[in-house]
């Protein structure tokens, strides 16, 4: 029968992204901390956001999405083998779960927001924030940054030739004599993306055509190996006793 799902005026989708295959750390969507996995965390905060009219995880891993829908969302389908890959761009399966929600008559989601459970320390206020930034007007989408430490500032690093010769990563690091010349730099941290539907459908990416940054300050870690998981535990066990 088909769905009679109809959209609001302004209606968003949270998608997690969680493939089964891992080679940093295998498993690690459904790795533990405080009791609760890594994908059950990043379902149940976009839930309590209280901001998405549907929250689904895309996965190629029938145990994965068990768990995300008893946490809370939705796993109408698996991921194909060729958008689990390593290779395979996130965009991607964004793109495909929209098309196939829209198959089965679940269209007019004006926004996208991605919660990748690798970044377990977010906030649902992190997500509204993340979601308000993409929403403002002269932006389409909106990504959570955080400062880089200073020592670790572009212009002061360095890339090795094969023979073992340095030289600076960017031009310009040749001439910067003085911290305070640095300014201030950030990376993505992995919390939260947010995209407006036009848009992807317009081509571009999960960084829309123009993305407006949201600095997240205070401990961060985003899950890749082993030791990064050892750190998340620390730190939410840190945040839990204070």
């Amino acid at each position: 029968m088909p769905s009679t799902f109809t959209s609001p005026p302004t209606s968003r989708l949270a998608i997690i992204p969680a493939r089964g295959g891992s080679k940093g750390l295998p498993g690690k969507n459904m790795a533990v901390i405080a009791g609760e996995t890594l994908l059950a965390r990043a379902v149940r905060c976009a839930v309590a956001s209280g901001l998405f009219d549907a929250v689904v995880v895309s996965t190629d891993d029938p145990a994965i999405a068990a768990e995300g829908v008893r946490a809370g969302a939705e796993a109408p389908f698996l991921r194909s083998a060729a958008l689990a890959s390593d290779g395979a761009a996130v965009v991607d399966a964004v793109r495909d779960l929209v098309t196939r929600l829209a198959a089965g008559g679940r269209a007019g989601f004006t926004l996208v927001a991605l919660l990748e459970p690798t970044s377990p320390l977010r906030t649902a206020a992190i997500v509204a924030q993340t979601v308000a930034a993409a929403e403002t007007a002269g932006f389409d989408a909106a990504f959570t940054v955080a400062a880089v430490p200073t020592r670790f500032h572009p212009l002061k690093q360095f890339r090795l030739d094969p023979d073992g010769a340095a030289r600076h990563l960017l031009e310009a690091g040749a001439a910067v004599v003085n911290r305070q010349e640095l300014g201030s730099s950030f990376v993505r941290n992995g919390m939260c993306y947010a995209v407006r539907m036009t848009a992807l459908a317009a081509g571009h990416g999960m960084l829309g055509s123009r993305a407006q940054a949201v600095v997240v300050a205070g401990p961060l870690v985003n899950i890749d190996d082993a030791d990064d998981l050892a750190l998340a535990r620390q730190q939410m066990e840190a945040a839990l006793n204070t």
